[in-house]
């Protein structure tokens, strides 16, 4: 039986297209790639930013500090019972709601903070970033697509979805608004993408200076089309 790639979300989508021999060793054939000081840090603020959200600390972190402001309006509505912290979205292959771990269970997207005021249109999707912000933003972009899509299908209450992309390391908040009407043509290229990605049967290198740089299955010696 020929092994596929059964179920997207954007991250999996962005590291099949970027070398989907990659996508193979980490998402057919399930080898865990080790962890590192920055994705450590990015756990550990994304923690946080959970944490003070939901009241467990006094004062904001040091980390957080120059969003101080913004995280206590999040963390006033979540007193209220409008902001949901962690939110794990899955969806079937017409995009309508699926459990996180199903049959059917095509998409999946997680969310940092959803802010959703009970009897309004309107909703806030916000996603915390570390890191690097230049080079980014594209594919940034694209992932709050997913989120917009994901809103606008499961609850058809909303009209207009704002997502938010806050760069903690930079002081920077990017933001991006979608309706019915406005995310038809992003989702369906997204939806066209994640079908190529979960059917695909063949699972090529694509060696490049960058990718092969920093990527752990060459490195380990388990990849041999390491670029040259």
């Amino acid at each position: 039986m020929t092994e596929k790639i059964n179920q997207w979300s954007y991250s999996r989508l962005a590291t099949f297209e970027s070398c989907p021999k990659k996508a193979h060793f980490a998402y057919v054939r399930r080898i865990k790639e080790p962890g590192n000081k920055a994705m450590d840090r990015g756990k550990d603020i994304h923690t946080m930013c959970e944490d003070y959200i939901r009241g467990r600390y006094e004062t904001i972190p040091k980390e957080l500090a120059d969003f101080e402001e913004a995280f206590d309006v999040l963390k006033d509505l979540h007193l209220k019972g409008y902001v949901t912290c962690e939110g794990d979205w899955a969806f079937d292959k017409d995009w309508k709601q699926a459990p996180w771990f199903g049959d059917d269970t095509w998409g999946r997207a997680k969310v940092d903070s959803f802010v959703h005021i009970d009897g309004t249109d309107t909703a806030r999707v916000i996603d915390f970033k570390t890191g690097r912000y230049d080079g980014n933003q594209e594919t940034h972009r694209e992932q709050c697509e997913l989120y917009g899509a994901v809103v606008l299908e499961r609850m058809p209450e909303i009209k207009t979805i704002t997502t938010e992309l806050w760069y903690l390391d930079h002081g920077k908040i990017d933001r991006y608004e979608y309706t019915a009407e406005n995310i038809v043509h992003k989702q369906k290229k997204l939806n066209d993408r994640a079908i190529a990605m979960t059917e695909a049967t063949e699972f090529p290198a694509k060696p490049s200076t960058f990718g092969c740089k920093w990527c752990y299955f060459g490195r380990e010696k388990m990849c041999n089309d390491r670029y040259e």
